[in-house]
C-alpha cells in the first residue's frame, strides 16, 4: 500500500483523490469508504468472489509468518521470487472448498475445543498462564479487529483442520508394509567405489590455443560480465551521527551517579602457575609420575630458583610456559574453583602448596594484588560522553529514517526526498553483487540478492541494516552483462578447458573399465589402472553408518541399493572426488529382533505419508467440481 501512494501520490490529481480519501474518512469512516465499488475480485470458486480485502490480510499474515522467521533476511521481493502470492491464493481457495465440504458433512468446532485451543497457546501465555491483554494486544497486532473476530477465523481453521485430519488419520498400513519398509530402512550394505579422479589425469592434458579458442567459442555465455547496478543511496548511521552529538556535563554526571555499580572494579591478583597434566581417569602409576614432577618443580623453587624460570622449563601449559607461567590479573572466580580459592587465600609474594584441578597439578605464585577501586568521574568521563552520544544518535538516526521515509511519499525521487531534509545521498556503481560485499550499505548477503532485483524507477523505502544504520537506495540503471572477448579471460578459458578434457579423458577411462568389471573383479581393475578403491562400513539407504565416506552421495545409495549382492552398477555415477563405478560387496538383512521397537515409529511415518497422499488426491477431486477463476493481473497488481 505505502510503495502504490507513493508512485502515485506526485501528481496534483493523485494529492487531490488523497484529500477526497481523508475527507471520506471525516465524513463517513473508515470502514465506508472501503466498502464501495473499488473492491476486486481476485478468485472466484462456482462464482463467489475471494475479494482483495480478504486476499491482503491473508497474504500479510503469511508476511508476518516470514518476517518473523527470517528476521533481517526477509523482504517482499524475496517473497515474491518464492511465489508467496500464488500460494496464498491457493490455500484461500483449497480452506474455502474444505470447509464447504464440511459444512455439507455437519463438522462443527465445539465451543469448549475453541477455548481450551486459545487458552494452551504459548503465545497468548504469560508465566505459563493465559493473559488476556497479551491475547488482545496479539490478536490486534495479527489484524484482527477484537478477540472474537480471531476466535471466528480460529473455529474456521479448526473445522478445516478437522475434516484435513480425518481424511489423513483414516488411512490404513497393512503388516506387510510396515515389515517391508522395515526391512528396506534398516538393512545394511557395504559399497564399493572405484573412483577415477580427474585431477589425476590432468597432468597429461595438453591445451594448446586452438583448442581453448573452440571451448571459448563453445561456452561464451559461461564469459559474461556480471549484472551491475548505478545506484542513489542515503545511509543514516548513527555511530558517526554521534560525532556530532553533544552532551550536556550534568547529563554524563547524572548517567555516572545513577550507575555507580558499574564502575566498581574488583580486587585482581597477578599469578603465575606451573602446570602438570593429569587426566581426571588417570591410574596410578600416571598420578605417581605426574606427582614426582610437581614435586621436583616445587623443591626447584624452595632451593631459591626462580619460579618464572622453573615454570618455563617445567610447566605443561603451552600458553604460558614461554612467559614464565604469567596467567595475568585475575578477579574472584575467573577460574575453577579449587584454583581460585587457594589463589585469593595466599598474601602477596607466596608461594602455594601444589593445588589439584580438572587440569592436573599446580604450583601458584601470588604476584601482586589490585585492590577494588571505583572509577572516579574523570575517569568514566570519556567512556560515558561516547555512550550518551551514542544514544542521542540512535535517537536522531530513527527520526532522520521517518523524515526519510515521510519525504519518499512526497517527491518523486531519492535524491528530492533526501535534499528536503538535509540528507546527502552518494552515488555508488557501476556495482556488480560480488563487489557489493565490500560495502556495508548494502547489507547481507539475501539483502544485496534483493537489491539486485530490482528495476529502475521501483519505489524506494527505509530498510534498517543494523542498529541505527539505516539506508534508502534507489536504483538508477542496470548494467546488463555482456559477452567478454578471449583476450580479456584467455586464463580462465585455458584452465576450464583443461578441466574438461580432463573430465572427458576421466569418464573415457571410467567407460572402459565398467566394460571389464562384468568379468573381472574391481580391486583387480583398481591394481591395473592405478586408481584407488574405497570400501564403506555397513551402511543403511538413508547414508546412516558411515559419515567418513563422502563419496556416498544419495545417487550412489540408490543405485547401491537397487542391486544384488556382489553386483555392479550398470552406469558411471559422479561423486565428490570424481567419477565412480559402484559395486555391492555385501548385504545384511534388518535384524528382526529389532522390529518391535520400531514398528510403532515406522506404521505412524506410512501413514502420515499414506494419508498426505490421500488428502491430496481428495483435494484435487474436490477442486476438480468446482469452476475455479483466478485473475492473475488483478493478483499480480496487490
Amino acid at each position: 500500500m505505502l510503495e502504490s501512494i507513493r508512485n502515485q501520490a506526485q501528481s496534483w490529481i493523485a494529492k487531490l483523490i488523497l484529500g477526497g480519501v481523508a475527507l471520506s474518512f471525516v465524513l463517513w469512516g473508515v470502514g465506508d469508504y472501503f466498502t464501495q465499488a473499488q473492491i476486486q475480485t481476485v478468485a472466484e470458486i462456482d462464482g463467489t468472489p475471494i475479494t482483495d480485502t480478504e486476499f491482503i490480510v491473508a497474504y500479510e499474515r503469511q508476511m508476518g509468518t516470514y518476517r518473523s522467521l527470517l528476521g533481517k533476511q526477509f523482504s517482499k521481493q524475496a517473497m515474491e521470487a518464492l511465489g508467496l502470492k500464488q500460494e496464498t491464493i491457493q490455500t484461500l481457495i483449497n480452506r474455502r472448498l474444505i470447509l464447504s465440504e464440511a459444512g455439507s458433512m455437519g463438522l462443527v468446532a465445539p465451543q469448549d475445543v475453541l477455548l481450551a485451543t486459545v487458552r494452551s497457546d504459548p503465545s497468548f501465555q504469560s508465566a505459563g498462564s493465559f493473559d488476556v491483554q497479551r491475547y488482545q494486544v496479539l490478536t490486534r497486532n495479527m489484524g484482527f479487529r477484537t478477540p472474537t473476530d480471531y476466535e471466528a477465523n480460529l473455529r474456521l481453521d479448526l473445522i478445516a483442520d478437522g475434516l484435513q485430519k480425518a481424511l489423513t488419520q483414516s488411512a490404513t498400513v497393512s503388516e506387510t508394509a510396515i515389515r517391508d519398509a522395515y526391512a528396506s530402512q534398516y538393512e545394511q550394505r557395504e559399497v564399493a567405489a572405484l573412483i577415477i579422479e580427474p585431477s589425476a589425469v590432468e597432468k597429461k592434458v595438453k591445451i594448446d590455443d586452438k583448442q581453448a579458442r573452440d571451448f571459448f567459442a563453445a561456452h561464451k555465455d559461461a564469459y559474461r560480465s556480471p549484472l551491475r547496478l548505478k545506484m542513489n543511496v542515503v545511509a543514516i548511521d548513527a555511530k558517526k551521527l554521534a560525532a556530532d552529538m553533544k552532551v550536556d556535563e550534568a547529563d554524563i554526571q547524572a548517567a555516572y551517579e545513577e550507575h555507580q555499580d558499574r564502575y566498581i572494579q574488583p580486587e585482581t591478583r597477578h599469578a603465575r602457575h606451573i602446570l602438570i597434566a593429569l587426566p581426571k581417569n588417570a591410574d596410578e602409576a600416571k598420578r605417581k609420575a605426574a606427582q614426582a614432577k610437581i614435586d621436583k618443580a616445587l623443591k626447584a623453587i624452595k632451593s631459591g630458583k626462580s619460579f618464572a624460570d622453573v615454570a618455563k622449563k617445567m610447566t605443561e601449559d603451552k600458553t604460558t610456559a614461554a612467559s614464565g607461567g604469567d596467567i595475568g590479573y585475575l578477579p574472584q572466580g575467573a577460574t575453577v574453583s579449587a584454583f581460585d580459592a587457594a589463589l585469593f587465600a595466599m598474601q602477596k609474594g607466596e608461594i602455594s602448596d601444589v593445588v589439584e584441578t580438572q587440569f592436573g597439578l599446580h604450583i601458584i605464585k601470588l604476584e601482586d594484588i589490585k585492590p577494588e577501586h571505583v572509577k572516579t568521574l574523570d575517569e568514566a568521563h570519556d567512556a560515558l560522553q561516547k555512550e550518551l552520544a551514542l544514544a542521542k544518535a540512535d535517537e536522531e538516526a530513527y527520526k532522520l529514517s521517518q523524515d526519510l521515509d515521510d519525504a519518499l511519499g512526497r517527491e518523486g525521487s531519492l535524491k528530492a526526498a533526501a535534499d528536503s531534509i538535509n540528507l546527502t545521498v552518494v552515488q555508488y556503481g557501476p556495482v556488480s553483487l560480488e563487489e557489493a560485499r565490500a560495502y556495508p550499505v548494502f547489507g547481507n548477503d539475501a539483502q544485496r540478492s534483493s537489491l539486485f532485483s530490482r528495476q529502475p524507477g521501483d519505489a524506494v523505502e527505509v530498510s534498517e541494516l543494523d542498529k541505527a544504520l539505516f539506508v534508502a537506495i534507489e536504483v538508477t540503471e542496470r548494467v546488463d552483462p555482456a559477452n567478454l572477448p578471449f583476450e580479456k579471460v584467455s586464463t580462465q578459458v585455458y584452465e576450464d578447458a583443461k578441466q574438461a578434457a580432463s573430465f572427458d579423458q576421466a569418464r573415457k577411462l571410467a567407460d572402459d573399465i565398467l566394460a571389464q568389471a562384468s568379468a573381472k573383479p574391481l580391486d583387480k581393475l583398481a591394481q591395473q589402472y592405478a586408481v584407488p578403491l574405497y570400501l564403506s562400513k555397513p551402511v543403511r539407504s538413508n547414508g546412516e553408518g558411515d559419515s567418513d565416506a563422502k563419496w556416498l552421495s544419495p545417487a550412489v545409495l540408490q543405485a547401491a541399493f537397487s542391486l544384488k549382492e556382489g553386483a555392479v552398477a550398470d552406469q558411471v555415477l559422479e561423486v565428490n572426488k570424481g567419477l565412480a563405478i559402484i559395486q555391492v560387496k555385501h548385504i545384511t538383512e534388518a535384524d528382526a529382533a529389532d522390529f518391535e521397537k520400531q514398528r510403532a515409529t515406522i506404521r505412524d511415518a506410512l501413514q502420515r505419508s499414506e494419508g498426505a497422499v490421500r488428502f491430496a488426491r481428495w483435494m484435487a477431486n474436490t477442486r476438480a467440481r468446482h469452476d475455479i477463476k483466478i485473475d492473475q493481473a488483478v493478483l499480480e497488481k496487490l
